[in-house]
Formats: structure tokens, C-alpha cells, sequence
């Protein structure tokens, strides 16, 4: 811990309070000058209950805007100045490494050969920067279609043969998915993490180039107090228009927000769960995650995992640091507004079961901080519809019941209401102003960044209106969650789709269906009762009302190729696509064309060398899980039809996996079919 001290030294005490005094300050200022002035407009003849509660709903409404624009603000500011994140110490890149390191990639059903294909890429890329023999990869898979098991071990043999000589590839698929992604890296820090120094952490979609993986591990080594530190992820692969639209986004914006956040986080900055390098020491003796007491969703393993492991990792005395300096880090984006909800909704479940961490004894005050950035950026949504709701319910309720200017006794002077209609467009425009104006400052970055960008400026305004358009329907999709979730119904853990399909009509109708009502529902009653409302209201009623058709447009392939045709919404990496990118897609191709016809059981009998495979990993992956009998009973009779009788092997999931749990009867099987086809020729 000496060492730790040594580097938290080098960084003075006056500059970190210095700059968290601004953010924090700034946004305080500014919340608390607008809520004087929203408090002066509020009508005079309003109850004061009504004055109180549309206060504090601004308050927190306009104090998530006021940090969001003033940490932009900054982040700007120290892009124009190219200035690295002080209080860590830079090495030089050509600095020699001596630790080895393990790449985890964590997988749940997910596509095996798009997995195996980027590893392979990284393997590559490590290896022509003369490092591959100082990293392992891991492949963590917590799958549980059969399936998908057998073709993880497919292409599992198959990108083995394309691995640099001296890097290696291994493969483990735990049994029970305790914990998910969680239990799975500490189960991995359990029985190989005392081999290694550091391990960096990848989704399936992950994709990192050699230079930024050698630069992370460069780092950890030069600053031996460091536990984490994440490079930001820029979204790549982008096909639907909605895809592209947060790909454009997250590149235009994503930098600003990434540097704002670096501006008064610095050693104690946050972990986004992926794309990260973390020291396994740090982990092994900080990060033992809690099972929250109680029933989900409260309860439970904790979903959102990452943060609670950051603030654990800061308690012990470890400094965490996000690096926007880090390029060559990439993921992918969910390609349809619903699939997006879906992975909203396990990440909204996750930060509010927060609310029984924030409190923990000896955590870092900023990791509390994190800890509420992460309920309000959920919370945000239904205290904004809340601030709605109210604000109509009063407008509608003047214009059903008009106020009383003449009380009964009489009097010369009637009670005439005050009401500040200049006051309450002017809070109006400066929040639209704080929300907008970050987005300019990121494409002046963009530009002075980026020369020869197309369509960057016309790409930024469309982006603005369709965000415009699209945020009330994530507002409703996350009222809604956060309701589901306080009036406790959990969350299944699912596979993200990363596919093209598209949405149909059929589910945009069943997922949007009361978002259109509930637009065209407000737009009538508007119309009819507070006619002086209906043009404020019909930016976020238009995008209700038009929910539908906007999820099925946006999540067309069709609608983003005729996007990217027209110069809308292009980045960088597609005009000039990046090394590691096309080496992925290269190695995608060469093992899809490996991908078998027959999969699971199928495929086994046909494969002697990987059903020797899978029954040689079986104790690896650990001891079985309970099995019914009646399945495996069931399993063999069909198993035995299908050799004998050359009846379709129709197994169910449960089925399919008591034989897969059984080697004895796997590598009869094979061998039966083999006999049966020989007597047969």
C-alpha cells in the first residue's frame, strides 16, 4: 500500500477538490438560480403542496441536466487542450511489460463464431506487436443452450488452428451460472487468477487492438496502485438506423462526455464492466460480492456488478482511472429501440438494487456518487414524467374549472392569478440550450479531430430531432421499468440480440401500443382543455403517437444503408476501416465456413474428434447439474430410434443435455451410427 500512497501523492489534493468543486459547484449554482426562478413562476393561486411538489421534481429534473452540461463543458475544454489525465504516470510506449495477462471474454448464448472471430483478431494483432507471448485468452461461457455449447466447442477447435503459436486459447463452460457474468469472473479469479497479473475484461462484442491492450497493461505496471482502468468503447458494426444512429452519436458525443467525466473523477473513476484491464490482486482481495438479503429484484446477486466492484476496489485502497486517451476499444450497439429497452431494463434492475449498496460502510464519497448517477439516470425518467403529469394535471384543471377572480364577499379588487409565461419559456429554452449545446461542442471535436468528416453537421441536426422523438418513448420504457421493479417483478437474464432482422409490426404493436394511445390520448385532451399547451406538448406527444412506425423504420438495415448512401451519420472508421476491424471480419468469414450443418447431439456422432473434445472437457467444466431421469430415459430411447431407425432426433433442451452430461452413451452413439452406416454401404 505504500506504493499506492506514493502515486495518490503525485496527484495534489487541491487539484482534485479544485475540479469537483467546479463541476459540482457550477451545477449547484445553476440548479439553484433556475428553481428561484421556476418558484417565481409557478402560478400565485396554487396550492402549496402543488408549489412543493413541482419544485422538487424540478429540482432533480434540472440538476441531472445542470451535471450532464457542465461535466461536457469541461471534458471540452480539456480535449481542445490535448491534456492527459493527470496523477497517473505515463509511460513510454515502447516501455518493455513483464506481467502476463489474461483476456476474459464471458459469453451467454451468444454467437460463437463472431466471439472466436475477434479474439482471433486480437491474438493476431498481439502477436504482430511482438507481445502474444505475454497473454492468455479465456473464453468464460455461461451458456445454457446445448446447441450453442457444442458450436462454442466447434469453433472453439477450429480458432486454435489460427492462434499465434506462443498465445493460448482456453475454453471453460461453467455448469450453473451462479452469480452470471460476475460469478464467472470470480470463478475464473478462484482457480487461474493466481497465475496472472492482470486480466482484461471484454464483452462478446468486444473488440481491442494490440496497441491499446499492450498501452493498458503498460500503465498498470508503471502506476502499481492502480486497480482499474477502462478505456471508453466506441460502438462499430452498425447496420439498422437506429445502430447507426447511436454509433454517430456515441462517436461525436461520446468523447466529451468521456473526458468530462476523466475532468473530476481521475483516481477514482468508475468501471463500465468491459474493456477494461483490472489487477487481479485488487480483485481477489476487494471484490467478493455480497448476495443482497431479500427476494429479487431488490435481492439477490447483484446485477449491475461492475460498479459495486469499482467502489469495492477504491475501499481497499486502489485507485480506478477512465482514460479517454485510450483509442482502439470497441462494442456494439443493440440494432432496434426494443432491443435496446431489453438491455435497459437488466441495467435499470441492476442500478436501482444500488440503493441498499449506497450506504455501505467506508466507501469513497465519489463512489457514492456513482452509485446515485446510476439510480437517477433511471429514476430521471419517471420523476420527468412525473413533472409532466403534474404540470398538465394544473392546466387541465384550469381550463375545466376556471379560477375565481371574485371571491363572495365583495370587494372592488378581484384575486387575479400571476402567472410568468416569459419566465417559464425562458427555463424551457436554457434546458433545451444545456441539453443541445454539448452535442456543437462535440462535433467541433469531431472535426478539429477528424478532417474530411461528411456530413457531420446535417448528420448532428437530424440526430437531434430523432433523439427528440425517440426520448419519450424511452421515457415511458423506463417509468415503466422502474414501476415493474418497486412493485417487484425481476428480470429474466437473456441474450442480447445482435442481429438484423428488424422489428415486425406485430411487435412494435404489442411494445408500443400504449405509448400511441397514451400520445393520442394527451394530444386530444390538450387540444380540447389547454389549448395554450398543445405546441409545448407536441414534441414529446408526436413521438408517443408515432412510436410504431419510428421502432420499425429505425431498426431496418434497409433504412441505415440508405442513411450511410446519403452521408448521414458516417464515422471515420467506415471510410478507413481500422486494421483489427477487418481482420475480424476476415476471420468471421473463414469460420463461418466451417460452421457445421448437424448441431449438438447431431453433430457430435458425426465428429469423432469432437465428441472426443467434449467428453474430455466435461470435468473441466466441472460436476454435472442434477439431471432427471425421466429426461435421460427419454433422451436415450429417441437417441437409439434415431441410429436404428433413422428417425429424426427431436430432443428437448432438458433432453439434449442429460445426453450431452453422459460420455459413456455419447461415444456408443457415435460409435453405433458409424457400425449402422458401414453395414449399411
Amino acid at each position: 500500500m505504500a506504493e499506492e500512497k506514493q502515486e495518490i501523492k503525485a496527484l495534489p489534493v487541491s487539484l482534485i477538490y479544485s475540479r469537483r468543486f467546479k463541476v459540482f459547484g457550477l451545477m449547484i449554482l445553476s440548479t439553484v438560480l433556475a428553481t428561484l426562478k421556476w418558484v417565481s413562476v409557478i402560478p400565485t393561486d396554487s396550492l402549496l403542496t402543488t408549489k412543493i411538489l413541482m419544485t422538487v421534481l424540478f429540482i432533480l429534473t434540472f440538476a441531472w441536466i445542470a451535471l450532464f452540461f457542465w461535466s461536457s463543458i469541461f471534458g471540452f475544454w480539456n480535449l481542445l487542450r490535448k491534456k492527459d489525465v493527470p496523477g497517473i504516470f505515463w509511460v513510454s510506449e515502447a516501455t518493455p511489460i513483464k506481467a502476463r495477462t489474461a483476456i476474459l471474454m464471458p459469453v451467454y448464448n451468444e454467437s460463437p463464431t463472431g466471439t472466436f472471430a475477434n479474439l482471433t483478431a486480437i491474438a493476431k494483432d498481439l502477436e504482430n506487436i511482438g507481445h502474444e507471448k505475454n497473454f492468455d485468452i479465456f473464453v468464460l461461457s455461461d451458456t445454457t443452450n446445448p446447441k450453442v455449447w457444442i458450436e462454442e466447442e466447434k469453433m472453439w477447435l477450429e480458432a486454435q488452428k489460427l492462434m499465434p503459436k506462443h498465445l493460448h486459447l482456453y475454453y471453460r463452460r461453467r455448469a450453473q451460472n451462479t452469480a452470471r457474468k460476475s460469478g464467472n469472473i470470480e470463478d475464473f479469479c478462484n482457480k487461474w487468477g493466481a497465475e496472472y497479473d492482470f486480466m482484461i475484461i471484454l464483452d462478446a462484442d468486444s473488440l481491442m487492438t494490440g496497441k491499446t491492450i499492450l498501452r493498458m497493461v503498460q500503465l498498470m505496471e508503471a502506476n502499481p496502485g492502480t486497480g482499474i482502468i477502462q478505456a471508453p468503447p466506441m460502438m462499430i458494426n452498425s447496420h439498422s438506423l437506429f445502430a447507426r444512429i447511436q454509433q454517430f452519436a456515441g462517436r461525436v458525443y461520446g468523447p466529451i462526455v468521456s473526458a468530462g467525466l476523466a475532468y473530476w473523477q481521475l483516481g477514482d473513476s468508475n468501471y463500465w464492466g468491459h474493456n477494461a484491464i483490472i489487477r487481479v490482486k485488487a480483485f481477489i482481495d476487494c471484490c467478493g460480492l455480497p448476495v443482497l438479503p431479500g427476494k429479487a429484484p431488490f435481492g439477490g446477486h447483484i446485477l449491475s456488478h461492475d460498479f459495486v466492484e469499482a467502489a469495492l476496489i477504491r475501499r481497499g485502497g486502489w485507485s480506478a482511472w477512465l482514460l479517454p486517451e485510450l483509442k482502439g476499444s470497441y462494442e456494439e450497439c443493440p440494432p432496434t429501440m426494443i432491443d435496446f429497452a431489453a438491455r435497459d431494463r437488466r441495467w435499470c434492475q441492476g442500478n436501482l438494487q444500488h440503493i441498499k449498496i449506497l450506504l455501505s460502510r467506508h466507501l469513497h464519497p465519489v463512489s457514492r456518487v456513482h452509485f446515485t448517477i446510476g439510480i437517477m439516470s433511471y429514476l430521471s425518467s419517471p420523476i420527468w414524467l412525473c413533472f409532466l403529469i403534474v404540470g398538465l394535471a394544473i392546466a387541465l384543471g384550469r381550463g375545466i374549472f376556471p379560477p375565481t377572480y371574485f371571491t363572495e364577499a365583495r370587494t372592488l379588487f378581484p384575486t387575479w392569478p400571476i402567472f410568468d409565461k416569459l419566465g417559464t419559456i425562458a427555463l424551457f429554452v436554457i434546458s433545451m440550450f444545456m441539453l443541445v449545446f454539448p452535442k456543437f461542442l462535440g462535433l467541433i471535436v469531431y472535426k478539429c479531430q477528424n478532417k474530411g468528416t461528411r456530413g457531420a453537421l446535417k448528420s448532428t441536426l437530424v440526430e437531434i430531432v430523432l433523439s427528440a422523438l425517440m426520448a419519450p418513448i424511452m421515457m415511458m420504457f423506463q417509468s415503466k421499468f422502474v414501476w415493474d421493479i418497486l412493485t417487484g417483478h425481476s428480470v429474466n437474464w437473456n441474450t442480447q440480440n445482435r442481429g438484423d432482422a428488424g422489428t415486425s409490426f406485430k411487435d412494435a404493436f404489442s411494445r408500443h401500443f400504449w405509448h400511441t394511445l397514451l400520445g393520442i390520448a394527451t394530444t386530444v385532451i390538450v387540444a380540447l382543455y389547454a389549448k395554450e399547451l398543445f405546441w409545448w406538448m407536441l414534441p414529446i406527444t408526436i413521438g408517443l403517437m408515432l412510436s410504431i412506425p419510428i421502432s420499425m423504420l429505425t431498426s431496418k438495415v434497409a433504412s441505415g444503408q440508405w442513411a450511410k448512401r446519403h452521408n448521414y451519420f458516417l464515422i471515420p472508421e467506415e471510410s478507413k476501416v481500422p486494421d483489427i476491424l477487418q481482420s475480424a471480419k476476415e476471420y468471421e468469414n473463414i469460420l463461418k465456413a466451417l460452421e457445421p450443418k448437424e448441431k449438438g447431439i447431431s453433430l457430435l456422432l458425426k465428429d469423432q474428434i469432437l465428441n472426443n473434445l467434449h467428453v474430455i472437457m466435461l470435468p473441466v467444466n466441472g460436476p454435472a447439474p442434477d439431471i432427471s431421469p425421466k429426461d435421460f430415459e427419454a433422451a436415450q430411447i429417441k437417441l437409439e430410434n434415431h441410429i436404428n431407425h433413422k428417425v429424426e432426433l427431436d430432443l428437448s433442451k432438458e433432453e439434449e443435455i442429460a445426453l450431452l452430461y453422459h460420455p459413456e452413451v455419447l461415444q456408443q452413439a457415435a460409435i453405433s451410427q458409424r457400425l449402422f452406416q458401414s453395414n449399411q454401404i
